[in-house]
Parts: structure tokens; C-alpha cells; sequence
């Protein structure tokens, strides 16, 4: 992600508050995304670990 927040030309009546909060919201939405990724993957991990322990 960006580390300085722009003003875009076409949204000239933004102000930098808002592109603040913006930013806020985007980092938490990924925050969260990343974390039931990770809950996702840790799931089939131990999933498939036990896939492999079964007998045949």
C-alpha cells in the first residue's frame, strides 16, 4: 500500500481528512482479510495433516 495519501484531480473537494479515514478503512479491510486467510489456511493445513495420518 501507499504510504502518502494524494489528492486525485478529479475528486478536487476531498479533504485530507477524509482520505485519511479512507485509508484507515482500506488498511482495516485488509487487516481483516488477512487474518481469514490465514484462519482459512491454518484450517486446511490441519485438515490435510490429518488427511495423511488416516489409515488406508
Amino acid at each position: 500500500m501507499k504510504n502518502e495519501i494524494t489528492i486525485p484531480d478529479h475528486f478536487p473537494y476531498l479533504k485530507e481528512e477524509a482520505l485519511k479515514a479512507v485509508d484507515k478503512r482500506r488498511e482495516d479491510y485488509s487487516r481483516a482479510r488477512d487474518l481469514q486467510a490465514k484462519k482459512d489456511n491454518d484450517a486446511i493445513a490441519l485438515r490435510m495433516a490429518r488427511e495423511l495420518e488416516k489409515p488406508v
